[in-house]
């Protein structure tokens, strides 16, 4: 199992409509068969920033078939220009 941790900082003013974005991109991203969990969670004292903690089968299932396909590109798509700069994704592993 791969946990993929991606931090989103929203453009200012656009905190609500960056949220209400990643619930929308979470139900696209839970059709993908290589996923086992997903959710967002908020900062508390930074209200403009987000968690993504999506669980994977393996990071192959994440880079390699999720990134490449189809389902990518309608993630993005709805978190498109509500984000400032690139979102930082780092990937973990039980130890």
């Amino acid at each position: 199992m791969t946990t993929e941790i991606v931090t989103l900082i929203a453009v200012p003013g656009n905190e609500e409509e960056l949220g209400q974005a990643i619930l929308r991109g979470l139900d696209i991203i839970r059709q993908h068969p290589g996923l086992i969990s997903a959710r967002a969670e908020r900062c508390i004292e930074k209200p403009g920033q987000y968690l993504l903690i999506n669980n994977w089968t393996s990071l192959e299932a994440h880079i390699n078939d999720f990134r490449s396909g189809p389902l990518f590109p309608q993630w993005r798509s709805q978190i498109a220009g509500l984000f400032e700069g690139n979102p930082v994704v780092f990937h973990y592993e039980p130890f």
